[in-house]
C-alpha cells in the first residue's frame, strides 16, 4: 500500500469521518504531486493520523457544544412562549381537567424539571468550549466531558419538548385550537432542531482523541468565583444550588399566582428536583469532581 493508503487506514481507525478523510487525502495528494518524495518529510502515517484526529476531535467537540446550545436556546424560547401565551391568551385549564393524569404528570416533569437540566448542562458544555476555543488539541478527558454535557442537555431538551406535546394532548379538549396548533407545531420544530444537534454530537463522538490530560470540572469553569475549595465538599455546591433554585422559582411562582402557599410548594418541588439532579447527573456534567481530582494524581478514565 502507498503512504496515503496507510494514512487513510489510520484515520479510519481513529473514527475520522469519510468526508474528512477524503479532504485530507486530496490535500496531501496535491502536495505530494507538487513535491514528489516528500512522504518521508511528512513523517509516519500513524503519527500524522493521530495529530489530525486529535485536532479534529477538538474542533468537532466545540462545534457540537455550540450546536447543542443553539438548539436548546430555541427550545427554551418555545417553552417561554407556551407559558406566556397560556397565561395571557388561553384560559388556564387546571391540572385535573385534562384527559388523563398519566399524561399530566410526565408533562409537568418535562416542562418544569427537564428545562433546569437542559439549561445547566447545555450552558456548561458551551462555556467550556468557549473558554477553550484557542486550544488546538483538548485532552481526551475534556472532550468526553464536553460530549457528556451536550448529551445530557440535549436529552433534557427532548424531554422538555415531549412534555409540551403531552400537555397539548392532555388538554386538547380544554384549550383553544390556535394555542394547541401553535405550541404543538413550535415544539415539533424545536424537537427537529434538537435532533439535528444530536446528529452533530454523534458524529463528533466517533473521533478518537489520544491527547493526555485531565478533564477538569465545574470548579475549573468558574475560577473567578472561589468555587475551587468546594472540591473537598462538593455537596455544599449541590445544597447551595438547590436552595437558590427553590427560592428563585418559588418567589416567581408566588408573584405570578399571587399565592405564597403555591410559591412555597413550587419552591420545595424545584429545590428537591435540583438536589436529585445534582446527585444523579453531577458526575456526568462535571459538577461533582472525580475522586482523583480531589486527591491529586493521574486522572483515571470513567
Amino acid at each position: 500500500m502507498s503512504w496515503l493508503d496507510d494514512l487513510s487506514l489510520e484515520l479510519y481507525a481513529r473514527g475520522v469521518p469519510r468526508r474528512e478523510r477524503a479532504r485530507i487525502a486530496i490535500e496531501l495528494s496535491d502536495h505530494i504531486a507538487c513535491e514528489p518524495g516528500c512522504e518521508e518529510r511528512l513523517g509516519d502515517p500513524r503519527e500524522l493520523a493521530v495529530t489530525f484526529a486529535d485536532e479534529l476531535a477538538t474542533a468537532e467537540a466545540r462545534n457540537s457544544a455550540f450546536t447543542a446550545f443553539a438548539a436548546l436556546a430555541v427550545a427554551a424560547v418555545v417553552l417561554i412562549v407556551s407559558q406566556i401565551t397560556l397565561a395571557r391568551f388561553a384560559p388556564y385549564p387546571g391540572y385535573a381537567n385534562g384527559i388523563s393524569m398519566l399524561l399530566f404528570f410526565p408533562a409537568v416533569l418535562g416542562m418544569l424539571v427537564a428545562p433546569q437540566v437542559a439549561l445547566v448542562a447545555g450552558t456548561l458544555a458551551a462555556w467550556r468550549a468557549l473558554r477553550r476555543r484557542r486550544v488546538v488539541s483538548l485532552s481526551a478527558g475534556e472532550i468526553r466531558l464536553i460530549h457528556s454535557r451536550a448529551r445530557v442537555g440535549l436529552a433534557a431538551g427532548f424531554a422538555t419538548m415531549a412534555g409540551i406535546e403531552l400537555y397539548v394532548v392532555d388538554f386538547s379538549e380544554r384549550l383553544p385550537p390556535w394555542w394547541l396548533g401553535l405550541i404543538g407545531g413550535l415544539a415539533a420544530l424545536a424537537g427537529a432542531g434538537l435532533f439535528a444537534a444530536s446528529r452533530v454530537l454523534v458524529r463528533a463522538r466517533t473521533i478518537v482523541s489520544s491527547t493526555d490530560g485531565r478533564a477538569g470540572d465545574i470548579y475549573d469553569d468558574l475560577p473567578l468565583f472561589g468555587w475551587r475549595p468546594l472540591r473537598t465538599r462538593p455537596w455544599l455546591l449541590g445544597a447551595f444550588a438547590s436552595v437558590a433554585v427553590g427560592l428563585a422559582l418559588g418567589g416567581f411562582e408566588a408573584h405570578a399566582e399571587h399565592s405564597v402557599i403555591e410559591g412555597v410548594q413550587r419552591g420545595l418541588f424545584e429545590g428537591l428536583a435540583a438536589a436529585i439532579g445534582f446527585i444523579v447527573l453531577g458526575r456526568a456534567i462535571g459538577a461533582r469532581p472525580a475522586r482523583q481530582s480531589i486527591e491529586g494524581g493521574t486522572p483515571r478514565p470513567e
